[in-house]
Parts: structure tokens; sequence; C-alpha cells
């Protein structure tokens, strides 16, 4: 792994194109072949490519010319550095499992703040709501005004989820004229699932515990955002 702090204007061509100025930037390009490069504020990289690049370097007018190029689909990562404050290499040893410590409850979460994460249109109407069996994770209407029944796994959904969704249904009522669309919400379906889910007339939608919390982390982002925003105006009222 190389790390490298340096004064770049950096040139991307591939799917779209962009152009970067001169600035100081912290670059790490990984062993893998992927590229990440940061500007002094925010986690997420203002430009980066994937692994499995091909690194290319020359020096050109004084210049250190670093090219990332993907092979497929065709994108390249070209860096001008100018100047170069700190460069380190490292062999990284690291063989752990990555454990996410999350929950359905977070899962839920995520969908009644961002139904679309689901469907475009969809519209929670409730959560939790009681019935016989037990508790149906999300009670929602679809854009056309179907009723929507959804059941959330943390891990891959297996028989059993199905057939508790199944018995949750029994104590749902549907308004006349409209579906009603019962939905298992999983990172994935365990094996031999699916052909269960399709005799029945039930959908599978696919949501991760990761994808989950980005969304909640987004959220509460975009909140205090807001929030420092009317902070801010009130101050400048004062």
């Amino acid at each position: 792994m190389v790390i490298m702090v340096v004064s770049c204007r950096i040139a991307y061509s591939g799917r779209t194109s962009s152009d970067l100025g001169e600035g100081e930037r912290l670059v790490i390009l990984k062993e893998d072949g992927c590229v990440l490069v940061h500007r002094r504020s925010n986690y997420q990289p203002v430009n980066w490519q994937p692994s499995g690049c091909v690194f290319q370097t020359r020096i050109e007018n004084q210049s250190l010319i670093i090219k990332a190029v993907r092979p497929s689909p065709l994108e390249t990562l070209t860096m001008i550095v100018s100047r170069v404050e700190f460069l380190g290499t490292f062999q990284l040893n690291d063989e752990a499992e990555f454990l996410l410590h999350a929950s359905e409850e977070d899962m839920q979460k995520a969908i009644l703040a961002e139904p679309g994460l689901i469907e475009p249109g969809l519209q929670v109407v409730d959560f939790e709501k009681k019935v016989a069996p037990g508790f149906v994770d999300v009670c929602a209407v679809d854009s056309r005004g179907n009723t929507v029944v959804i059941e959330i796994k943390k891990d891959p959904a297996g028989v059993a989820s199905v057939k508790q969704l199944a018995e949750y249904l029994k104590y749902i009522q549907v308004p006349a004229g409209r579906k009603l669309r019962p939905i298992i919400v999983a990172p994935s379906l365990a094996k031999g699932v699916l052909p269960m889910l399709t005799k029945m007339g039930f959908e599978f939608k696919p949501l991760t515990l990761q994808k989950s919390l980005e969304t909640l982390q987004r959220l509460s982002r975009s909140d205090q955002s807001a929030l420092k925003g009317w902070f801010e105006s009130t101050k400048t009222k004062e």
C-alpha cells in the first residue's frame, strides 16, 4: 500500500469525465489496484478507482504523473503531482473477519425514513402493527394504492420467514379493488426459498444492514446540516 500527501491536479475519463484543479490531497494506492483521493474534509473520496487498476508512473516536465487505468470498462484517473509532502509504503497483514453489529430494527428505521429503499412511490402507513401471531414490521401503500406488507430479516430469509409472513397476511384487510403485496426484505434468500416465494406470490427486495446504516447516517448528516443552517440564520437575525 502506498500513502501520499501531495499537491496535484486530477483528470478522469471513462463513463463520464472530470477535472480537479491544483490542491493538496491524501492519495492511497492499495495492493488490489484501487485508488482513493481525499480532500481535507469529508470521509468520501473526491476521486477514486475500484480494484483491478494498473498503475503507470513517469516524470514529465518536473511533475510526477500517476495513472490508474481500469481495463474493463476502460477508465483512467490521471494525477499530475507537482509536490510530494509525504510518501510511505506499507505491507499490511489483516485477515480479521468483519462483523457488522446492526439489527433488523436499523433496517426498519431506514425503510421508515426512506421508503424508496424498497421502491419509488412507497408510503408507510404503519409499523409494528399488532396482529394475532405477532407484529408486522412495516405496512405501506404503493404508488397504485395497493397494500404492502413487509417482513424484515437481517440474515438470508428462509422458509420460516415466508411462513411467518403468510400467517400475518390472514389478519390484513385490503380495500376493495386493491391488491395485497407481501414482501420479504433481507440481504438475500436462503437456498431453495425463491421457488416457494414465487408459488405463493410473494416478492423479495434485497436490503443489507450496511445499506441501511449508510442511509441512516446520511439522513442524520442532512438533519444536522439543516439544524446548523437554522441556528446560523437565527444568530444572523439577532
